[in-house]
């Protein structure tokens, strides 16, 4: 808590009061020692809180509606900005303010749960993913995530492993033979998983099915229903994101191509999912090899958020959309969704798309999301 120098106890008894009207319980507790957050009680405080500051790369600021607060956090917010320390800064009196708080409480627990994480690269970053490729140091610095690459020449062959039995009662709507494939494959998955001490991977699957005419998709869907980030064609960019989902929500976000774009609506398409995200589905061949086995599914949420994040993890796109259609086109990967979107995020799309993959969450999570990559020092645009 900050006051003008030489302030007497009832000042920061004031703060005090102040903070526990309007803050949820339990939701701070006071440090000396790089803080998260700077609650300003009075004016005549700024000095204090550079001084506060000098070492933070990030902070957010809190103010009240009385005593010079405000005055006070706006200049020190001016001279941070100008110096390049990232800082938001929140009035306890604003609406929502309790709700922002618990996102703010999420968004520390999500960036502590990924530091240290490992994300596996099964083969490489897919040759047609060129705004998808995040360098190891980058996903470092912005989440410290550990990037594992793993060829597929270090792995065994999937046909040496036995077929996954927890695979086997997942998923149903195939032939046996075509599922039976399927489950070792899985079972390859869940070992490569365990033998590398993973948190997550994302699958450069065309090799396996060139080779083998087998696809990695629904152990991939049902790895994302164990908890398991999964994601496809090695996609480095969109598995940060779900990650960075699970980390936050619970939930793992679904990874889709953009596959139409109209006025006031977007179709989004692919040939994994997890099946608790669909209400009912098919298996069907993978679209664009007619091979092994794919998810067509029907999208149980009616609205969902959307985002994507760049190569360089500097920029996020958030938006919301609104299920409007559930196709079943043949002309596109397998799980299809039109979504009503606005008008000026579906331009976004096409006057600055961040990639071709985007992300899906059941719900509006937009203030979530948007505080986390800001925290994590990206820009939403």
């Amino acid at each position: 808590m900050l006051a003008f120098s030489g302030a007497d106890q009832e000042i920061y008894d004031k703060g005090m009061e102040l903070l526990e009207r309007f803050v949820p319980e339990d939701a701070f507790m006071f440090t000396h020692v790089n803080p998260d957050v700077l609650f300003f009680i009075t004016g005549g405080s700024e000095k204090h809180a550079i001084e506060a500051c000098a070492k933070l790369d990030r902070v957010l600021l809190w103010s009240h509606d009385g005593d010079n607060s405000n005055a006070a956090a706006t200049e020190v917010k001016a001279y941070l900005d100008k110096k390049h320390t990232f800082s938001l800064l929140w009035s306890i009196q604003q609406q929502g303010f309790a709700n922002d708080v618990i996102n703010f409480q999420q968004t520390l627990s999500a960036t502590d749960k990924l530091k240290d994480q490992q994300l596996g690269l099964i083969g490489n970053v897919s040759e047609w993913l060129v705004a998808s490729e995040i360098s190891e140091k980058k996903l470092r610095e912005r989440f410290g995530v550990f990037l594992a690459p793993i060829s597929w020449d270090a792995l065994r062959p999937y046909s040496d492993f036995e077929p996954s039995g927890n695979f086997m009662q997942h998923f149903e709507g195939a032939s046996e033979d075509e599922l039976e494939k399927a489950a070792r494959v899985h079972h390859l998955m869940e070992n490569t998983i365990e033998e590398n001490h993973l948190d997550a991977i994302t699958v450069e699957c065309f090799p396996l099915v060139k080779q083998h005419a087998v696809t990695a998709c629904l152990s991939l869907s049902l790895l994302n229903d164990m908890g398991i980030p999964a994601g496809c064609e090695g996609d480095l960019t969109s598995i940060t994101g779900m990650m960075l989902s699970k980390a936050l929500t619970g939930e793992i976000a679904w990874m889709a191509n953009t596959v139409k774009i109209e006025t006031d609506k977007v179709r989004f398409a692919h040939c994994t999912i997890a099946r608790k995200m669909v209400r009912a589905y098919n298996i069907m061949t993978h679209y664009e090899t007619g091979l092994g086995t794919a998810i067509q599914g029907e999208i149980n949420a009616e609205k969902l958020t959307v985002f994507r994040f760049d190569s360089e993890l500097k920029q996020a796109f958030i938006s919301i959309g609104q299920v409007v259609d559930r196709p079943k086109l043949s002309n596109a990967c397998r799980t299809q969704v039109d979504l009503a979107m606005p008008e000026e995020d579906i331009k976004k799309l096409q006057t600055h798309p961040l990639g071709n993959h985007h992300l899906f969450l059941p719900g509006d999570h937009r203030k979530l999301i948007e505080l986390a990559v800001l925290w994590s020092g990206m820009e939403v645009i």
